[in-house]
């Protein structure tokens, strides 16, 4: 009787410390690809274009991870304002931003730059920013 006891009592204490970890919920972007324009309650973002693509391919071992930098304009109120988002590693002075606009009902934020580089380099990238809206 004391050995079910025990058994029971490790099975019970095992899925009640094993359920402690928390997910992060995955965020839903929005493409925007290059050149086009997001409207999103009266804010456009347009993905103005790649300034530095140095993301190291995801089928090569690297010294260093790489980063994206992109500029986008933001219009909102009829004031229009350019972004500069860096993905991936900064550098030492810099700092990373992803945040393009922020008010009290919302914030549009880059969530990452794709495709994703590969080893084999095509002369057409058709890049496409992601984007993700908060309710704040």
């Amino acid at each position: 009787m004391k050995n079910l006891l025990l058994v029971t009592l490790v099975l019970f204490s095992t899925y009640a410390f094993g359920q402690s970890s928390s997910i992060e919920v995955p965020k839903i972007g929005i493409k925007v690809p290059l050149g086009k324009t997001l409207e999103a309650n009266g804010v456009s973002v347009k993905f103005v274009e790649v300034v530095e693509d140095s993301r190291c391919p995801k089928d090569v071992s690297c010294i260093w991870a790489g980063r994206a930098i992109v500029k986008a304009e933001v219009t909102s109120n009829g004031k229009t304002e350019e972004k500069t988002l860096i993905f991936g590693q900064v550098k030492s002075g810099e700092t990373a931003n992803t945040t393009l606009f922020s008010s009290k009902e919302f914030s549009l934020k880059g969530i990452t730059l794709n495709p994703y580089p590969e080893s084999v380099i095509s002369e057409d990238i058709n890049y496409v920013l992601l984007v993700n809206k908060e309710s704040n």
